[in-house]
């Protein structure tokens, strides 16, 4: 039987995203669930919401932060029936 080295022990002192960077991918995620119907809604609400967690450790192609922005810049069907909010009726 051959027994293999442990791996090296994770440090844990990666620089962790702002509060405030944070919050945006929170509200990204947030706004998924609204404007992208069923699983695929869900599942980048998830990743969003891991990504405000863990932050850029395990992206660094910004793949994330364009997600984001996009999820953002979509608009909500229930923003367009809000009076005062949406086109005019």
């Amino acid at each position: 039987m051959r027994l293999f080295p442990a791996p090296k022990k994770i440090r844990g002192d990666a620089v962790e995203l702002q509060l405030h960077e944070q919050s945006r991918y929170r509200a990204a995620a947030l706004h998924a669930r609204r404007v992208l119907p069923g699983p695929l809604g869900e599942l980048v609400y998830r990743e969003l919401n891991a990504y405000a967690d863990f932050g850029y450790r395990f992206a660094t192609d910004g793949l994330i932060p364009r997600l984001a922005a996009e999820i953002l810049a979509m608009r909500s069907h229930q923003q367009d029936e809000t009076p005062g909010m949406g086109s005019a009726a």
